[in-house]
């Protein structure tokens, strides 16, 4: 009887998740939503990478979340644009730090994303 090897997928802590300088540039493009989407599913080596493309993805979907609740005529355009700009915000700094080869764990998401790099 043959024996079958099975390839277990490693599971990625927090803790795995490095800089690859070889990819400076695909780090901070994915903390763009539609390019982190698209490298989330291509980039399959660089946790780093898929981790801030996750963060992103996530992130932009509780914004969108957010603001689908928001119906009230006044506060809500108030509230609106206060989550575009913190949305923008977080995005900058997200861009920033992977440039600088640093890690930027957005408080909610980050074990969420984490989850996300090991479900896909």
């Amino acid at each position: 009887m043959a024996e079958k090897k099975s390839k277990a997928k490693k599971e990625i802590k927090l803790e795995d998740i490095k800089f690859n300088k070889d990819n400076q540039a695909m780090a901070v493009l994915a903390a763009i939503p539609i390019v982190g989407l698209i490298l989330f599913f291509v980039e399959k080596e660089d946790n780093f990478v898929r981790y801030v493309s996750a963060q992103s993805v996530l992130l932009s979907v509780a914004v969108g979340l957010m603001m689908a609740v928001v119906v009230i005529p006044c506060i809500g355009m108030i509230i609106t644009i206060f989550i575009g700009l913190a949305f923008f915000v977080l995005t900058i700094i997200t861009m920033v730090k992977a440039s600088q080869g640093e890690r930027f764990d957005y408080p909610l998401l980050s074990d969420l994303a984490v989850q996300l790099i090991n479900a896909v």
